[in-house]
């Protein structure tokens, strides 16, 4: 599978649009094992701090306008917010690219309707698991040769039998950070044996989020891990939000699947807004 894979991946060009924290980690795991930086197209804002970022590891020549990414790359990262998908809506129409969104709450029809195209959702859980080798993903519908190139990175591959068990997985995977705020490990598992049974991914993500936590040195520390998990009005934010209010694990989670509807009802109303 390996070698089939390797093989594979050669003969690929890989384009990632909207390169900030998780575009990042997805472009550091491609290089990492073994994807040809020659065939890697980036795109990113002007943040000059992001830019410097992708200079300190040598990517400034893989820099490409997203129109140029759409148009001759063979696969398509999309790591963008969910509130700026029609930023991309003219370049996304040029090219026969297999689109891969990795934006939390952003249906599939929603994304058909604005891109013109089909595309393929993923989730991934934060850059720095990804960076570590313990990082976790699903997505839908499945793609076998998105799939090759997920275990190829070493990413834990998690089974998603609908595309509403995603966003409960996009919740999930914030765990990490939902398990810092929330400390004890008794009202812990209490909250996911409430919640098993209408999720039944959330004991397996629990499991592996205790697993791949960091050792802190002080509070300090784990403020500062928690506050790089957040996005402005993410699905993390409104589950660390609940936490902090002190409501329970179980209903924060659920929070954060709530979001990821709002979310998606939000960037409808954009995408109605922009067509009247």
């Amino acid at each position: 599978m390996m070698n089939e894979t390797g093989e594979f991946m050669n003969h690929l060009r890989i384009g990632v649009v909207g390169c900030g924290h998780l575009g990042q980690a997805i472009v550091q795991s491609l290089l990492s094992h073994g994807f040809d930086k020659e065939k890697l197209l980036i795109s990113s804002g002007s943040s000059p701090l992001t830019l410097k970022r992708l200079a300190d590891q040598g990517l400034t020549s893989c820099l490409s306008e997203n129109e140029k990414i759409f148009r001759e790359a063979d696969l398509v990262f999309i790591t963008l917010k969910p509130q700026d998908i029609m930023r991309i809506k003219e370049a996304a129409s040029s090219g026969k690219a297999i689109l891969v969104s990795c934006m939390a709450g952003v249906t599939i029809s929603l994304l058909h309707q604005i891109l013109g195209k089909s595309v393929y959702r993923m989730m991934l859980s934060g850059p720095d698991t990804i960076k570590s080798e313990k990082g976790v993903t699903a997505m839908y519908p499945e793609n076998h040769q998105l799939k090759q190139i997920l275990q190829r990175m070493n990413l834990k591959y998690l089974n998603i039998r609908s595309e509403e068990e995603l966003d409960v997985f996009t919740a999930g995977v914030c765990m990490p950070a939902a398990i810092i705020k929330s400390a004890d490990p008794k009202q812990q598992q209490m909250a996911i044996d409430k919640v098993k049974e209408e999720y039944p991914i959330f004991p397996e993500l629990y499991s592996w989020a205790a697993k791949v936590l960091p050792s802190f040195a002080n509070e300090s520390d784990k403020e500062s891990y928690v506050n790089r998990m957040i996005t402005k009005g993410g699905v993390t934010e409104a589950i660390v939000n609940s936490l902090s209010k002190g409501e329970s694990l179980d209903a924060a989670l659920k929070k954060g699947i709530k979001r990821t509807k709002e979310i998606s009802a939000e960037i409808r109303q954009s995408v109605l807004r922009s067509c009247s």
